[in-house]
């Protein structure tokens, strides 16, 4: 071998490519990362048909609200200011925000009764006491589902009554109506025995378990609408009797199927009452104790595992809102469990609060005193066709490749 040469040894294959995901694979990676709300998706679908077919597809969807099922959007609250309607009021502001009429429900027919008792995953819940009925209403999607109550529930005179409900695919992102159960209560309101009764509905089997009792001391009764923790529905329940030592919380352990009643905090008995559920979904509890002072309360197990109400926080509002005139007249209208948010008024102006960040917004000024019932979900069908008249199909392109690139270098 000639001075100059040398010898060269084969070299070795280069190692073999990782394969990749095919674009579809990635790019839908991409889009379940967008924000939950409304116009997220009819937007992205303005790019391109490719992007549109990938957006529509059912699977996709379930993905889509299986990925942010921690965090669904407040889309409004229901309010039954007006006797009949079960009216919504949109709490986002525009392109998110949905019109009022599209969510809004005519409830009954006539004189018959009925009573909203509140939303929790996507889906609400009405009881009708004319036709012994439960409705549960997928406002998004328009469905219903009647459950008979079970039999005899509504024989006794001077009953009260409430109920809840949960979605037991909504971790999955499954449609809501597919699967879930409602928890009907009954409390006899008899001065010498009164007692709180349970029964429980399981939507794929279609049928009311035996119904679960609890002896308490007074007649009472149950008011607003649930809160759901960690394993248990809880309401709060008030005391006809008001020499009585006032509040207490009742507990449905929905793996035991049991019942519990404790009382609430010391020195809220004469305090406007919220359930709210805290960190690592405890149970907490927002005490408007005057015009200008919430406090709020978590009930923690101590060190002998006896749980009792500690004081978490006292909110001032005067120091908090922006309201140029004295804070009067203030109440608690309702609770987003998910959001961790709630609803005041004072001289009839609404607001939100978050609890944890103390951030605030003014919804609006309001014409009659009632309950809110915050609203949320995945509105993930809305018309494209409206979104065309709000967005140009250039200024789209340009947005959503701008999403595209940034989340690539992430």
């Amino acid at each position: 071998m000639s001075e100059g040469l040398m010898s060269r040894r084969p070299s070795s294959p280069p190692p073999a490519a990782a394969l990749l995901p095919d674009n579809d694979d990635i790019l839908r990676e991409i889009l379940l990362r967008l924000p939950p709300l409304p116009s997220s998706l009819p937007r992205a679908s303005l790019v391109c048909k490719h992007w549109r077919r990938l957006l529509s597809d059912p699977r996709f969807l379930r993905r889509f609200r299986a990925f942010h099922r921690r965090n669904p959007p407040l889309l409004g609250i229901f309010n039954t200011a007006f006797y009949g309607l079960l009216q919504f009021t949109p709490t986002l502001d525009p392109p998110d925000r949905i019109p009022s009429a599209r969510l809004s429900l005519q409830v009954g027919h006539g004189d018959e009764i009925w009573d909203f008792l509140g939303c929790r995953h996507g889906l609400a819940l009405i009881l009708n006491q004319t036709r012994l009925e439960l409705t549960v209403w997928d406002p998004l999607a328009g469905d219903q589902r009647r459950v008979p109550v079970p039999p005899g529930w509504f024989r006794n005179e001077g009953a009260v009554y409430n109920a809840a409900l949960i979605c037991n695919n909504h971790l999955a992102g499954g449609v809501p109506l597919e699967a879930f159960k409602v928890v009907l209560l009954r409390g006899l309101l008899d001065a010498d025995h009164p007692q709180l009764f349970a029964s429980i509905y399981e939507s794929e089997t279609g049928v009311w378990g035996d119904a679960i009792s609890i002896a308490i001391g007074v007649p009472v009764t149950l008011v607003n609408p649930s809160v759901l923790t960690k394993d248990s529905l809880c309401w709060l329940v008030q005391e006809y009797d008001t020499g009585s030592d006032g509040n207490h919380i009742l507990e449905f352990d929905l793996d035991r199927q049991a019942l519990a009643v404790f009382g609430a905090p010391v020195g809220t008995e004469e305090s406007c009452l919220e359930l709210v559920r805290m960190e690592d979904n405890k149970l907490g509890l927002a005490a408007l104790l005057d015009d200008v002072t919430i406090q709020l309360w978590e009930r923690k197990a101590g060190s002998d595992g006896v749980a009792r109400w500690m004081l978490q926080k006292s909110i001032k509002l005067d120091k908090l809102l922006s309201v140029g005139s004295p804070i009067v007249g203030t109440l608690i209208h309702g609770y987003d469990e998910n959001g961790h948010v709630i609803f005041i008024s004072t001289s009839l102006d609404v607001f939100m609060i978050q609890l944890k960040t103390m951030q605030f917004r003014h919804l609006f000024k309001a014409m009659f005193i009632t309950s809110y019932h915050p609203y949320t979900g995945f509105y993930t069908t809305g018309n494209i066709s409206q979104y065309l008249s709000e967005v140009s199909f250039s200024f789209s392109v340009y947005v959503f490749c701008n999403i595209f690139h940034a989340l690539i270098k992430h």
